[in-house]
């Protein structure tokens, strides 16, 4: 093996049921030189045993474990404090990746100017069903972005997030909102912080699984929370880029907070 580029964390908590998967993803991926770090924020069931036993039969996998549960800014904070690599990416553990993603993203990156923090891509959706069954639900398409305004406009997750370890780290990392701590929309801090100082590059490729099921972190019962982080979030980082714009907010049909527009101050 090569000395490795790459680290993939994936957080988990309580994910007995998919973290195996999400770390064959890995495992099966067409650049096998790589480091996984499993970070177990505090689970109670099964999944800390899980990752152990991968740990075991192959030296590329890592387990770090969290004595209690901290939520997913926190956890995902320790996992970059262990990261040694150039460059880190960021796996849900209930989903997976496509066997090119590592690869791709890291040819992207590699040939791209060093302004760019984040290479992206496109997600097929998943449903689970009742019986376990997965049914291709649809597409995400991921795009390139002008500026940061025009990143802030749109609603859904990047992903993959292939990220540069040292612009990670200059923006301070995975940060704690005062209402949750850190626990969530910690994703969408972290790139809209990134855009301000840096590029995002589009990859017109489908690199990620969503798995959606009833389980899913943003499942309707977290929406309230969910909408108090976001609207926290836009206003307070459109303030830090020259407080020009006012946002006009909208909850998207599936209950979401996202900005529909941005009205000039001045």
């Amino acid at each position: 093996m090569n000395e490795p580029l790459v680290t993939v964390l994936i957080p988990a908590y309580n994910r007995e049921q998919y973290v195996g998967q999400a770390i064959e993803s890995i495992q099966q991926q067409t650049l096998q030189d790589f480091v996984c770090i499993v970070i177990d924020d505090g689970s109670t069931d099964h999944t800390r045993d899980i990752v152990e036993t991968y740990c075991k039969l192959d030296r590329r996998i890592q387990c770090l474990a969290l004595p209690e549960n901290r939520g997913l800014g926190q956890a995902l904070q320790m996992g970059l404090d262990a990261v040694r690599t150039r460059y880190f990416t960021i796996l849900d553990s209930d989903d997976w990746y496509a066997p090119q993603t590592l690869e791709t993203c890291l040819t992207a990156i590699e040939a791209a100017a060093t302004d760019v923090s984040l290479v992206c891509g496109n997600a097929v959706i998943w449903k689970e069903q009742p019986n376990g069954q997965l049914v291709q639900q649809g597409q995400q398409l991921g795009r390139a972005f002008d500026n940061q305004y025009d990143f802030i406009l749109y609603g859904p997750t990047l992903v993959p997030r292939f990220l540069r370890t040292s612009t990670v780290r200059e923006v301070g990392g995975f940060e704690r909102d005062p209402i949750t701590d850190g626990r969530m929309v910690e994703d969408r801090l972290l790139l809209l912080k990134l855009i301000h100082i840096s590029r995002f590059i589009y990859v017109n490729d489908n690199l990620y699984n969503i798995r959606v099921h009833a389980d899913n972190m943003t499942k309707p019962e977290t929406r309230d929370k969910f909408i108090e982080v976001k609207r926290y979030i836009f206003k307070r980082m459109l303030k830090e880029w020259g407080d020009e714009y006012e946002p006009e907010f909208y909850i998207h049909p599936e209950g979401w907070l996202d900005i529909k527009a941005l009205i000039p101050k001045r």
